[in-house]
């Protein structure tokens, strides 16, 4: 494993692997975890699947697609804790240097930017909802402010958002929990959740499609987060932890509140019963705890493929960037959030197969064909480190896996996320053994790490 021996010049180890002494505990790295998990949105997330099924299918359905989210970032995460290193030096080895550029791009220097809007712009239209007629609660003032608010962790980095999810993510699932409690009570009771039901039951498979569709990018890059572990194993416990119990109850609880009210907003169920301040509260931890990490992430992607400026410099050009956007949005458009719908899903195809030439190259290519049995051997890093420009056979497997994916989504065949990550993992298992088997290089052109890690 590669040693952060260089300069840490752009901050948080953004281009090296993390100090032992910087490491930190599992359950800190499970409270990071849950902070991002905070959010709005999840809930949200749980009312599509009220569309599909009734209260006891949906928590099947729930459990299995947590199981695989589980197993796909939990096995994302163990490369990061074993080499301390981010997703985005990772990629250098299964996609090439300059492949891994790409990389970037597709899995968090694009998406996550897009996603910091939404989620502002998500903010602005429920502070509004709970507050209206005022002008810093119109939809494109909240979202400008609340915006500026969730850059304050990214900007001071890792410690910062700790200590924010620390204090706020037991108070966030404790609202939750009230206005679960509170939409089940005015609904008429805990019977009624077994009663009602969509009138047409979906097939299993798309319900389980959909939940690994909603958080597979996440999964993508837990490294970022696991990389900190003081244990290689502690990012993956505490991504698997929180996905099976706590991502399944929040799918559960916003499925059912829809299911019983026809609003899966419990946001404005918790105000509808007199708690207007803890509804608000709700919005912000929520939504700041999601939203810092994902900008944070976003600042690692752009410092490792452009070598330019520090992390708190991206972390302002981005920020301002994402709540322009968001604040843009809510004053010409409203609350029409189809267009970035449409963005991030087409994004979205492209980035599970990333995570699965993770996987193959880390898990079969290197142990069982190179013979690096040790985990901690596979991918080094520091000055002098010398990387393939291109990876040619990861290349080859994220554009097929992406383009499966896409291709059936328009077709309805199968399970379009899966289908990607399938067909990606076993492309590049082929196309790299079969080349080293051969003899023949399985990159081109030639890449040296300096001392920045860049």
């Amino acid at each position: 494993m590669g040693e952060a021996s260089g300069k840490d010049v752009y901050g948080d180890f953004a281009t090296l692997t993390v100090p032992e002494e910087h490491t930190k505990s599992t359950l800190n790295i499970f409270m990071i975890y849950m902070g991002v998990l905070a959010v709005v949105a999840a809930i949200f997330a749980g009312s599509a699947l009220a569309k599909m099924y009734d209260a006891v299918t949906m928590l099947e359905v729930a459990i299995l697609g947590n199981i695989v989210l589980a197993i796909f970032g939990g096995l994302i995460a163990y490369v990061g804790g074993s080499t301390r290193a981010n997703t985005y030096m990772i990629l250098r080895y299964p996609l090439g240097r300059l492949g891994s550029l790409a990389g970037n791009v597709i899995v968090s220097a694009i998406p996550l930017v897009v996603w910091f809007a939404v989620e502002t712009w998500l903010f602005g239209l429920t502070v509004n909802v709970i507050y209206p007629n005022h002008p810093l609660t119109s939809i494109a003032a909240a979202s400008i402010w609340g915006g500026l608010l969730m850059m304050v962790t990214a900007y001071y980095g890792f410690r910062a958002m700790a200590i924010l999810s620390y204090v706020t993510v037991p108070f966030w699932y404790t609202l939750v929990v009230i206005g679960f409690f509170a939409s089940v009570d005015l609904a008429g009771g805990f019977s009624k959740i077994w009663a009602v039901r969509p009138e047409v039951i979906a097939p299993i498979g798309a319900g389980i499609t959909y939940v690994v569709g909603v958080y597979a990018a996440g999964s993508v890059i837990t490294s970022d987060v696991a990389r900190y572990g003081r244990k290689p194993w502690s990012g993956s416990v505490a991504w698997a932890t929180h996905v099976i119990f706590f991502m399944t109850a929040l799918l559960f609880a916003g499925g059912v509140m829809t299911l019983l009210t026809g609003s899966p907003n419990v946001i404005v169920a918790i105000a509808q019963i007199g708690l207007g301040l803890g509804a608000l509260l709700l919005a912000i931890l929520g939504q700041w705890t999601t939203n810092d990490n994902n900008l944070w992430s976003a600042a690692l992607a752009w410092i490792n493929t452009t070598g330019k400026l520090n992390k708190r410099a991206w972390v302002v050009i981005l920020g301002v960037i994402g709540t322009l956007i968001a604040g843009l949005w809510a004053g010409l458009w409203g609350m029409s959030l189809q267009p970035f719908i449409n963005f991030a899903m087409m994004l979205g195809y492209f980035i599970p197969p990333v995570g699965a030439v993770i996987i193959a190259d880390f898990y079969i290519f290197r142990p069982f064909v190179l013979g690096l049995k040790n985990p901690r051997e596979r991918y080094r890093f520091g000055p002098g480190t010398k990387y393939y420009a291109i990876n040619i056979p990861g290349i080859i497997a994220v554009a097929l896996g992406g383009a499966i994916a896409w291709y059936t989504s328009t077709t309805g065949m199968g399970a379009p996320v899966i289908n990607g990550i399938i067909v990606a993992f076993i492309t590049y298992i082929v196309l790299i053994t079969a080349l080293h088997k051969a003899g023949m290089p399985w990159g081109i052109g030639e890449w040296v790490e300096k001392e920045t890690g860049f």
